[in-house]
């Protein structure tokens, strides 16, 4: 899994994957549909499997995703873009991945997302649409290394 909003692949699976030029292909690009448009914490879904599926409830129904969800839909909104275009988009840009598994559940959904090819994705607009969310805690064993702190008996390189 791996959209704007489900970014813990970041920390060790997509940096493993580069590293060794392993391919990764990744679901959920849409978030369950969080990242479509559709949804903000002024707008939020009253049926559905954001809110029917309990796995889709547990893993989406957090108040900060519906947050970044309208913040990315404004920035998509902002530029003239789809915001399921965006978020596919963004995902591929990646460089560690191979492909996104987009699903539809008719044929402007799939429009929608397949249009992310014909976005022009930099690395700086990559890392604008990354600062709208939250960047994932490091892997807890590299919590030490990201903090600067030195522990008590262990020196300093």
């Amino acid at each position: 899994m791996y959209n704007l909003v489900k970014r813990q692949a970041e920390v060790e699976i997509l940096p493993l994957a580069l590293a060794e030029q392993v391919g990764v292909i990744s679901y959920s690009p849409l978030g369950g549909g969080l990242l479509s448009g559709k949804y903000s914490t002024r707008n939020m879904p009253d049926a559905g499997r954001l809110v029917s599926n309990e796995m889709y409830t547990r893993r989406y129904g957090l108040p900060i995703y519906y947050e970044v969800a309208e913040r990315f839909t404004e920035h998509a909104q902002e530029r003239g873009i789809h915001p399921a275009a965006l978020a596919v988009a963004w995902v591929m840009s990646n460089p560690a991945l191979t492909a996104p598994i987009i699903g539809a559940r008719n044929v402007d959904q799939l429009a929608a997302s397949l249009a992310a090819v014909d976005v022009d994705m930099t690395p700086e607009w990559r890392a604008e649409i990354s600062a709208l969310s939250v960047e994932p805690a490091p892997a807890t064993d590299r919590l030490e290394e990201k903090s600067g702190i030195v522990y008590a008996g262990a020196k300093a390189k």
